[in-house]
């Protein structure tokens, strides 16, 4: 896992330039991680933290790279306002739900199934000073209202218990609902899905959801996970593209967006009204990150 770790700092795009650093950032910052008794805080974008502990791998990655999500962190932040509000399905410790809330200064409605992971986000959230502007709920999110069996001890990488799977490690019962009832009364301008493979299983569960004009886009993973569940990645990319969305690429220091033939190997930004999105980019303030603005 650490070999892993490692080539994924140094293949990062922030890290290109400057990779004996990032080493060293990561070799000192980790074992400080892993010794220290308490959480620790580090400064993240702006003026917003990230509370980190030993287990928080998602959250790691973010100390070592400055943003482990880059284009999709940044398309975010140059996308959201103030008056819109961020979905976040599949929050884990809630680091897109500080940069929505914390930087974007948007409303924010976040989704973590994992109590223990909750309660990391929970305490994120509240160190930011954000409870006024992000509400989180201890649930799951799926395409009906039931229970489910999530793997609980797995980090970032927690998931929905599928039928065949031969799972033997620790597991929790979550309650789950779908997006339309649980989002009936509220605007969403963006939502970000990342539930390690149950995404499908989301998108199904939020019709109306998705017909609404203001949601143009839709941050997914797109990693493959989601061919071990019912619905595979294929029917997730056809289903989204028969609701009008497309996928797009971002460089966030041109604030250019570049129309895909496919799915990106690990996030997919999807969009609808493009020239809309892109007017909004381009209008979007610049945020300021390691000593510049971008």
């Amino acid at each position: 896992m650490k070999l892993k770790t490692i080539k994924t700092i140094l293949s990062h795009p922030l890290n290109q330039n400057k990779k004996i650093s990032a080493l060293l950032t990561f070799f000192t910052r980790g074992v400080v991680i892993r010794l220290h008794r308490h959480p620790i805080v580090y400064p993240f974008v702006e003026n917003t933290s990230l509370v980190v502990e030993k287990g928080m791998s998602s959250a790691e990655l973010q100390v070592y790279t400055g943003l482990y999500d880059l284009y999709e962190m940044f398309f975010l932040m140059h996308y959201l306002r103030p008056e819109d509000t961020f979905v976040d399905v599949g929050a884990n410790v809630g680091v897109y739900t500080v940069l929505a809330a914390g930087v974007a200064g948007s409303q924010a409605i976040a989704f973590e199934p994992i109590p223990s992971t909750y309660s990391k986000l929970s305490r994120n959230v509240a160190y930011n000073g954000l409870q006024d502007r992000a509400e989180l709920l201890n649930m799951g999110v799926g395409d009906k209202e039931e229970v489910l069996v999530f793997s609980n001890s797995l980090d970032a990488v927690n998931h929905v218990i599928s039928s065949g799977e031969d799972f033997h490690g620790d597991t929790t019962e979550v309650a789950v609902n779908s997006l339309d009832r649980l989002l009936a009364q509220k605007h969403v301008n963006f939502l970000k899905i990342d539930v390690e493979g149950f995404e499908a299983n989301v998108i199904n569960g939020a019709p109306e959801v998705l017909a609404r004009p203001e949601l143009r886009v839709i941050i997914m993973e797109t990693n493959g996970l989601s061919d071990q569940y019912e619905f595979g990645q294929n029917y997730l990319h056809d289903k989204l593209l028969s609701l009008g969305f497309a996928p797009y690429s971002y460089d966030p220091f041109k604030r250019k967006l570049e129309k895909l033939a496919t799915t990106n190997p690990q996030n997919t930004i999807y969009l609808k009204d493009i020239e809309f999105v892109k007017s909004r980019i381009q209008m979007g303030r610049k945020i300021s990150f390691r000593k510049q603005l971008i």
